[in-house]
């Protein structure tokens, strides 16, 4: 990495997942850094706080809020801009990095319903939760050509009618169970605590909402199949 003062990084030039890598590098060199860190909000500002509005409208906030919680997920990136190019669920750059942008920020969101102030940026947090369907057929289809993450997507696009009714918590509960549930097994105990600490429940209730999830979900695919 070039960081000699006389020479002048072009960071608008600079591809996204190498903004991050200057992020990291914040402790030895802040100054690169700090731009590196202004044009990567630039960048994907608009896209992040559009998603804040569409996630936060749905816990009946303003949109006051949704810019609020957009600064929290940058705030976190620039504590932990963990960004893996190599796992990266799109071939595209900056889609992939809006795709590990979005679950920060949902979970910022979750968190400020409780704290009414971003989490603490202090502690590092996995965020492997599933929030929504897309994130299940990621999960579901990581190892799988295109034309089977497309198939896959279909044949679970009946969860999106399925879930009417039921609470943000109840489908992320029901999701990451999807997504990590073997039969037989627990879910990673990892997974577990994350629910518990995003969702700030105990465990048995995220047991019960798992249940009243699967029964809703069961409940509407027999009403379904039946008016075939």
């Amino acid at each position: 990495m070039e960081t000699e003062l006389n020479n002048k990084i072009d960071f608008e030039k600079m591809c996204s997942s190498e903004l991050l890598d200057y992020i990291s590098f914040k402790s030895e060199y802040p100054n690169e850094a700090e731009q590196a860190f202004y044009e990567f909000c630039r960048r994907f500002e608009k896209n992040v706080i559009q998603k804040a509005e569409v996630y936060s409208s749905k816990f009946g906030y303003s949109e006051v809020i949704a810019l609020e919680i957009a600064h929290c997920a940058f705030a976190r990136v620039w504590k932990y801009p963990s960004f893996n190019l190599e796992k990266a669920k799109s071939k595209d750059v900056n889609k992939a990095i809006l795709l590990w942008l979005y679950p920060i920020m949902y979970t910022q969101l979750v968190k400020y319903g409780e704290q009414n102030t971003c989490a603490d940026p202090t502690i590092d947090e996995d965020l492997s939760i599933i929030t929504d369907l897309d994130g299940l057929v990621d999960k579901k289809s990581a190892s799988e050509n295109k034309e089977d993450r497309k198939n896959l997507k279909i044949k679970l696009g009946i969860l999106d009618s399925a879930f009417i009714g039921l609470s943000e918590k109840h489908k992320i509960i029901y999701l990451t169970y999807k997504a990590y549930e073997v039969p037989g097994k627990n879910i990673p105990r990892t997974i577990s605590k994350k629910l518990q600490d995003t969702l700030e429940l105990t465990q048995g209730t995220i047991r019960l909402y798992k249940r009243d999830a699967n029964l809703h979900v069961e409940n509407y695919i027999k009403q379904r199949n039946g008016r075939k």
